[in-house]
């Protein structure tokens, strides 16, 4: 007997969201506020990190901490355990640190709710461009721009391999950024209709809304990855690893997402091909 997947109640869908939305308005004081203000430094792994990043990831862990003071923690700037039984909050409090410290918009705060190790909810949020796409297991996909009322959003009619518009991050770890990398994005790049560096988080929520077909990220983590899992599914549309694969989708280092399955397996056999 196969068991039930983890969802949550519309009461509890809603409870959640107006919490996120309240946090969220206090995070955006800090990320707004400081922007071109801020130093910054590197982590270990060479990825940009300010003090914005820090400030926003206590303030959320603080409000998830008072209305759920059970529930496991896991962000990007202070750790935690991606528990596999009960409940985790996944937190990116800067999805596009490399953009936000340029003084662009095209960034944004990821949050994410396992249940068991099943994503359950998702919220992508883009504070300088005032709107938020959240969603969860089996209640669809909103997006709610400035102070409108909730729409909810579906990814676009497939398209053909040849004519999808294609979002990117980076292509550092792809063959373009080195000839031995293990993804060939060259051969991709050629052959699809458009590629747009829009990068991050901000390419998953146009993709959740039909304006991009498909989205890739060559380096990611869970907290990365969970909001953005939510999001697209209830939009209707597919998520994977570079390999074509759902399986440990959150632990896996590469992801991306497009508006049609047949979309995802042509781009997943092109990245491979030597």
């Amino acid at each position: 007997m196969t068991t039930p997947k983890p969802t949550l109640t519309p009461d509890e869908f809603r409870r959640i969201q107006r919490v996120i939305d309240r946090a969220l308005k206090s995070v955006d004081r800090i990320t707004l506020g400081r922007q071109r203000r801020v130093a910054i430094e590197r982590k270990l792994d060479g990825s940009e990190v300010t003090a914005a990043d820090r400030a926003a990831e206590r303030n959320l862990r603080q409000a998830l901490g008072k209305h759920w003071p059970g529930d496991a923690i896991l962000g990007e700037e202070y750790g935690g355990t991606l528990a596999l039984a009960g409940r985790t909050w996944l937190i990116d409090p800067i999805d596009g640190t490399a953009s936000y410290v340029l003084g662009l918009g095209t960034y944004g705060t990821l949050l994410a709710l396992l249940i068991d190790g099943e994503p359950v909810y998702g919220c992508i949020h883009l504070p300088a461009m005032n709107e938020t796409t959240y969603a969860a297991t089996g209640q669809g996909c909103w997006l709610r721009q400035g102070r409108s009322r909730p729409r909810r959003v579906t990814v676009g009619a497939a398209r053909r391999y040849g004519q999808a518009d294609v979002g990117l991050t980076s292509y550092k770890v792809t063959d373009l950024g080195n000839p031995k990398g293990p993804w060939r994005l060259s051969k991709l790049l050629p052959e699809v209709g458009r590629v747009r560096l829009v990068g991050d988080c901000v390419q998953y929520a146009l993709l959740c809304r039909g304006e991009l077909d498909g989205a890739l990220d060559p380096k990611m983590s869970a907290w990365d990855i969970g909001a953005l899992m939510v999001c697209v599914r209830e939009a209707g549309g597919y998520v994977s690893d570079f390999t074509g694969s759902t399986k440990n989708l959150l632990t896996a280092s590469t992801f991306m997402a497009a508006n049609s399955k047949s979309l995802i397996q042509q781009i997943a056999k092109r990245l491979a091909t030597r």
